[in-house]
This record gives structure tokens, C-alpha cells and sequence, in this order.
């Protein structure tokens, strides 16, 4: 099997790139993502020759090709991924690397929005206190406003009530 791109396919059969993959697709070659971006579709020797067209060269017998080794083809196929996947996984751990830079400065935001809260919940209770005391204060006022009211009623609204 050889590995070709649509537009190598396509020169071969003498079909277009998009027929090449319409074939590739119809036959269910194997594809791979290649290192330069492009799919490469694995494709059976015998594939490689249109049917309709007279041989280019005479035939040649079996016995005068070497034979080809899939297992070659199908290595090298799993070596490209393998790198393919080597720069994704770069990738991601990059990603991952942003992710907790943007994870600590959520924390520390965080925290120090717990600390103004903490402050503020202390500024609060504060206030509270002293508006407390200010209200017992106020009461205390008016029950001796009250009694110096009382006291300085004449006798006779006092008796009578």
C-alpha cells in the first residue's frame, strides 16, 4: 500500500482530487493526517491502475517486483501519528499551563475578595455596636426627659392625673 495525498491519487488515476476522494471514501482506504496538514490515503498497489487505459509499459511479472511490505507502510502510518499526537499533547500542556496561571489569579482575586468581605463584615458588626449603644443611650435620654417632664408638672395635674 502506498501513502498518497488526493491530488497524487488523482494524478495517477488521471481523476481529479476530488474524485480521488470520492473513491478513497467509496472504497474505505484507510486515511491519515499527514505532517504537512494533508490527508494521505493508504492505497492498494493494484488500485493504482485504471482499468480503462491501455499499460504504459510492458507487463511486468511478479516475480521481477520486489515485494511490498505493509507492515513498512502501516509503521510509518503509526510513526506520523504518533508525532502527530506528540504536538497535540504539546499543545494541550501549553493550554494547560495557561489554564492554571488563569486558576492562581482566580484564587488570589478570591482571597482577597474574602478578606474585603472579612473587613467589611468587621466594619459592620462595629457599626452595630455603636448604634447599639447609641439607641440604649437615646432610651435613657428620654426616660429622664420624661421624668424631668413629670417633675415639673404642676402639683394639681400631677393629683389629678
Amino acid at each position: 500500500m502506498r501513502s498518497l495525498t488526493y491530488a497524487e491519487l488523482g494524478e495517477l488515476l488521471k481523476i481529479t482530487p476530488a474524485s480521488a476522494n470520492k473513491l478513497a471514501r467509496r472504497r474505505r482506504w484507510p486515511r491519515v493526517p499527514g505532517n504537512d496538514g494533508k490527508a494521505r490515503v493508504s492505497v492498494p498497489e493494484d488500485a493504482l491502475v485504471r482499468r480503462d487505459s491501455p499499460p504504459d509499459s510492458p507487463t511486468v511479472s511478479p516475480q521481477d517486483v520486489p515485494p511490498s511490505s505493509p507492515p513498512d507502510n502501516d509503521i510509518k502510518a503509526l510513526q506520523a501519528r504518533v508525532e502527530d499526537l506528540i504536538a497535540e499533547l504539546a499543545g494541550a500542556r501549553g493550554e494547560l499551563g495557561g489554564v492554571r496561571e488563569a486558576l492562581c489569579e482566580a484564587r488570589a482575586r478570591a482571597d482577597a475578595a474574602d478578606t474585603r468581605a472579612a473587613e467589611i463584615a468587621a466594619d459592620l458588626a462595629a457599626e452595630k455596636a455603636r448604634a447599639g449603644r447609641a439607641i440604649e443611650a437615646f432610651a435613657d435620654l428620654a426616660d429622664r426627659l420624661d421624668t424631668l417632664a413629670e417633675a415639673r408638672r404642676p402639683w394639681w395635674r400631677r393629683l389629678v392625673g
